[in-house]
C-alpha cells in the first residue's frame, strides 16, 4: 500500500514508475522519475500518508459492511501493481498467494471467513502504517542518512529527516485513532 502511494503520486505528477520491489521484512522500494522538484517531493511524501489513509479507509469499509469489496479491492490493487510494476520474485510470489487466498475466500462465500479476513487486513494495514512510521522516526534520529523517504525529503527541502518522520508518525497515529476508535467494530 505504501509503495502504491509513491507510484500513484508519481503518475499524478506526470512522472514515471519504473518498478516496485516488495521485501520479506515488509519494506519495499518504488523507483520513480518525476520532471519537477515539486513532483519528487510529493512522491517522497506520498507513501506514509497514503498507507495511513488506506488503513483508515479499510477500517471504514469493514465497519459499513463492505468486507467483500475490501477484499476484492485489495486484490485488484495488488494485481494492477503486479502487472505494471512489481519486479522481484518475492513480490510476485506474495501477490499471487495473497490473491489466490482472496479468490478462495470470495469463491467459498463464507461470510464469517470474509469478515475475519477483512478485519485482519484492515488491522494489518493500520498497524503497518503506524509501526513503519515509528521505525522511520527511529532511523531518522539514529542515522538520518538511512531514513528512506525522510532522508529524501530532507535533501529536497532542507527540513531535517526526523521532522518529516515525526509528521508521518503523527498522521499515522491520527488515522489509526480515527480508524480504530470511530470506525472499527470488533464484532465478527
Amino acid at each position: 500500500i505504501h509503495e502504491f502511494g509513491h507510484a500513484l503520486m508519481a503518475l499524478i505528477m506526470q512522472g514515471k514508475v519504473h518498478k516496485i520491489e516488495l521485501m520479506r521484512d515488509t519494506s519495499g522500494t518504488t523507483v520513480t522519475q518525476c520532471p519537477t522538484l515539486a513532483g519528487n517531493i510529493l512522491v517522497s511524501i506520498a507513501g506514509y500518508p497514503f498507507a495511513a489513509f488506506a488503513g483508515w479507509f479499510l477500517c471504514y469499509l469493514n465497519d459499513v459492511g463492505y468486507q467483500k469489496g475490501l477484499i476484492l479491492g485489495l486484490s485488484i490493487l495488488m494485481i494492477v501493481m503486479l502487472i505494471f510494476w512489481i519486479r522481484n520474485w518475492y513480490g510476485l510470489i506474495w501477490i499471487v498467494l495473497f490473491c489466490t487466498l482472496n479468490g478462495w475466500l470470495i469463491y467459498t462465500d463464507n461470510q464469517q471467513y470474509i469478515n475475519i479476513a477483512a478485519l485482519f487486513y484492515a488491522i494489518v494495514v493500520m498497524i503497518e502504517a503506524v509501526s513503519s512510521s515509528f521505525i522511520l522516526l527511529f532511523l531518522s534520529i539514529k542515522d538520518s542518512g538511512s531514513a528512506g523517504d525522510a532522508t529524501n525529503l530532507a535533501k529536497f527541502t532542507h527540513i531535517p529527516a526526523f521532522i518529516w518522520a515525526l509528521l508521518f508518525l503523527a498522521f499515522s497515529v491520527w488515522m489509526a485513532y480515527l480508524g480504530v476508535i470511530h470506525n472499527l467494530q470488533f464484532t465478527i
